[in-house]
């Protein structure tokens, strides 16, 4: 039985991938074309080629699955990103239960149990709900903040342009939950491959980093790796409105990444105080991220 991997050419599924194939358990992964195929068939990754809205084709992907990772690839170009939440989760759900899956495994954020003010991670209490009751153990992982958020700002910083990271965080000296894309990848294989007694039928996790960070933080650090002064600033809404339009996203989406990051200003978005919500942290710091690039 294969442990099935969606979203497998981004930057956590990828992750999840190198790190089922370093436990030698056979691995499956579900993308959406041939272009990258070859990629994973030459490390012994048997692939199936299918679109996440797709219930037919996800069923055929997932049959004989021992657990399935199960997320929602992000919908910036789309003129309404909950709707293809919406859509991609009940597709999941629907295939996880004709396949007869056992587990799955959900990529999820901080604040994914709030309905509402919370912007682009609406989309992810969305998918909670539509796999919630998916399979008899369904585990969800809820993330801190992404460190890779920085990486495209201090690429930025690091060809020359500008001695200055643009934070669209306002609070510069707030410190806020991080977490690497690594540790990710790794606690959710940790999760498809544990023996079926070690978890229980909903498994919620919150998931961070070994320490949290601000803009300030961020800057400092990318200083420290560059052996130049950085400083971090605040983007005004004007700011960061421009930019989404270099990315070519709708409005929509521009509202909803303004109202992700206000809510994570103001803690409207940060973690439960639910005493069964299982804490994890990981391991992987700012500065290793950063080293990468």
């Amino acid at each position: 039985m294969s442990y099935v991997v969606t979203g497998a050419t981004g930057q956590v599924g990828s992750a999840v991938v190198d790190y089922l194939i370093s436990q030698s358990v056979p691995v499956r992964v579900v993308i959406r074309s041939e272009n990258k195929a070859e990629s994973f068939r030459s490390r012994n990754v048997e692939v199936t080629i299918a679109d996440l809205t797709d219930i037919e084709a996800l069923t055929k992907a997932f049959q004989g699955a021992k657990a399935v990772f199960a997320m929602n690839p992000p919908a910036y170009d789309k003129p309404d990103m909950q709707i293809v939440a919406t859509t991609v989760g009940h597709a999941l759900a629907s295939a996880i239960k004709a396949s007869n899956v056992k587990r799955v495994v959900v990529l999820s954020s901080v604040g994914a149990e709030r309905s509402s003010k919370t912007g682009c991670i609406l989309t992810t209490h969305i998918l909670e709900e539509k796999l919630k009751e998916s399979a008899s153990q369904v585990v969800m992982v809820r993330c801190a903040w992404f460190t890779e958020n920085w990486l495209s700002a201090i690429s930025a910083v690091k060809s020359g342009h500008s001695p200055v990271i643009g934070s669209m965080l306002q609070k510069l000296d707030r410190k806020i939950p991080h977490i690497a894309t690594n540790d990710i990848g790794r606690v959710v294989a940790e999760y498809m491959t544990k023996s079926d007694d070690k978890v229980d039928k909903l498994v919620i996790i919150e998931l961070e980093g070994p320490e949290s960070y601000s803009p300030n933080d961020v800057a400092k650090v990318t200083s420290e790796i560059l052996g130049k002064p950085i400083s971090a600033v605040a983007m005004t809404e004007e700011m960061m409105r421009g930019l989404f339009d270099k990315f070519g996203w709708p409005k929509t989406t521009g509202d909803n990444w303004i109202e992700m990051v206000k809510g994570f200003d103001d803690n409207t978005i940060r973690w439960t105080t639910d005493e069964k919500v299982i804490r994890i942290i990981g391991t992987v710091t700012l500065a290793d991220v950063l080293k990468k690039i």
